[in-house]
């Protein structure tokens, strides 16, 4: 299971919040690949990473 499907099931189940997944976008512009992109945010909440 990718780190994007793998958030994607814990913000469905409402385990995480923005705020988090937030932080994962963060850890992915630090160490590239440890984290997750804008485009797979806003895949997983339905809204824009910069509408906030």
């Amino acid at each position: 299971m990718s780190k994007k499907e793998e958030l994607a099931a814990k913000w469905k189940k409402g385990y995480i919040t923005k705020e988090t997944l937030r932080g994962w976008v963060a850890l992915n512009e630090a160490k590239p690949g440890k984290g997750i992109t804008p485009e797979e945010y806003e895949e997983i909440t339905g809204e824009g990473y910069l509408d906030e």
